[in-house]
């Protein structure tokens, strides 16, 4: 009976140490992650970066991962609605989180071993181009809002300031003197972001805000602004330039006030022709861009005129042919005959006294497109909303060539032009 229980002891303590001899062994390759077999790991590059596409088109991104097993990385999506996964690449549906996650399964003795990587999916950005209106009269004439998103979708427009004016779709109507906030809004989605545009509109006895294009004078060469400033003139009688001591500039001990002469001292008046100008660029430009767009110069939103102070000599004044071009170079490029060329307006002025006199020139009513550069369709007041005033330029329409000047050596006819103060949009 002792022997019978001492073999059966033993046959039970063989089979313990035989599944302790298993257990001991481990799985051997493959797994799923469970213990046994060689650590590995996985470097898995950072996916982000990508915008979702617009629809139709999908964005997508390559994924990249190793294992240090050098066994093969198979990738799956964790947020199938908002990525998926194919492969080596993965498809951006919407903007939102999208999480991936690497996995070896267990290669050659390694366990299994995984890595995931969350990136955010950003939203397209859109824009509205909304142009201002500009100022308004205070009657009950509506104005039509215009504004359009780049993707094509739907613009809404707004108000914050309701007690000066009112919106319904298009439709602004005029309530009181003041100025009118307008949103334009394109709502966003799983795709775009939103975007707004704001624009303040006067009405009525109210004004847009004041945008100074210089406010004096450095020297007789820069703006304080470190414009460039460059006169010009010449006649038949000097060649068609301005030589000698026949022309000069001058600057107030101030810097308010910038002075720019031609004398022509002709032999024969007889058929003189002549002409003469100021050039003034915008802050730190020394002219306009060769071969593009010109970006820097004074932007336009609801400024309604231009307003300088401007004296002239007597001895022209008095002539019958008087007048000032005032023109605005916008940084509008286009290239016209094989030459560089920007959108340029005019208006022509009349001084109304030889005397310093503050003008103020309508950019609607008074200025036209003077210089199209062979585009067509232009329309002015786009053309102010959406590109700088890049250069002011003040010529004479006619030069002084038939009134002397008191008190000269000889012959001569004086055209002069006195700036004082800023230049301003408003």
């Amino acid at each position: 009976m002792m022997i019978k229980e001492a073999m059966r002891f033993q046959l039970s303590a063989i089979g313990l140490a035989g599944v302790a001899l298993l257990a001991g062994c481990g799985g051997g390759g493959g797994g799923s992650g469970g213990s046994g077999g060689a650590v590995q790991t996985i470097a898995f590059d950072f996916p982000g970066g990508a915008v979702v596409g617009a629809p139709p088109a999908v964005a997508t991104t390559k994924l990249v991962a190793t294992a240090s097993s050098g066994g093969p990385v198979t990738f799956t999506s964790n947020t199938p609605t908002v990525c998926t996964v194919s492969g080596d690449t993965v498809s951006l549906l919407v903007a939102g989180e999208c999480s991936v996650t690497a996995t070896q399964s267990g290669y050659q003795g390694y366990a299994a071993a995984s890595q995931s990587q969350l990136f955010v999916i950003p939203k397209r950005p859109q824009m509205v181009a909304f142009r201002n209106p500009g100022w308004q009269a205070l009657d009950a004439q509506p104005v039509t809002l215009a504004a359009a998103a780049n993707t094509g979708r739907p613009v809404a427009f707004t108000t914050s300031t309701p007690a000066v004016c009112s919106v319904s779709g298009t439709s602004l109507s005029k309530l009181a003197n003041g100025l009118c906030i307008v949103t334009a809004t394109q709502q966003g989605d799983d795709i775009f972001a939103t975007a707004t545009t704001v624009k303040n509109i006067p009405i009525g006895t109210e004004q847009a805000s004041a945008v100074p294009f210089l406010t004096g004078y450095k020297d007789t060469s820069q703006t304080k602004e470190l414009g460039t400033v460059s006169p010009y003139s010449g006649s038949s009688a000097d060649g068609w330039y301005c030589g000698s001591n026949w022309c000069g500039s001058s600057v107030s001990s101030d810097g308010a006030s910038f002075t720019y002469f031609y004398n022509i001292q002709p032999k024969d008046p007889a058929g003189l022709g002549a002409y003469w100008g100021i050039k003034l660029f915008a802050g730190t430009l020394t002219d306009l861009a060769a071969n593009g767009d010109t970006l820097t110069g004074v932007r336009i939103d609801a400024q309604a005129a231009v307003k300088f102070n401007m004296a002239v000599n007597s001895e022209w004044f008095s002539t019958s042919n008087n007048a000032v071009n005032v023109d605005l170079a916008l940084g509008h490029f286009a290239i016209k005959d094989g030459k560089a060329c920007n959108v340029t307006l005019r208006a022509v002025v009349k001084p109304t006294a030889a005397a310093a006199t503050d003008y103020s020139v309508s950019l609607r009513d008074k200025f036209t497109i003077n210089e199209s550069c062979g585009l067509t369709g232009l329309d002015l007041w786009n053309e102010l909303q959406d590109y700088p005033i890049s250069k002011v330029e003040f010529s004479a329409a006619g030069v002084n060539t038939s009134v002397s000047t008191p008190g000269a050596a000889a012959l001569t006819f004086t055209t002069k032009l006195t700036l004082t103060g800023a230049i301003t949009f408003q």
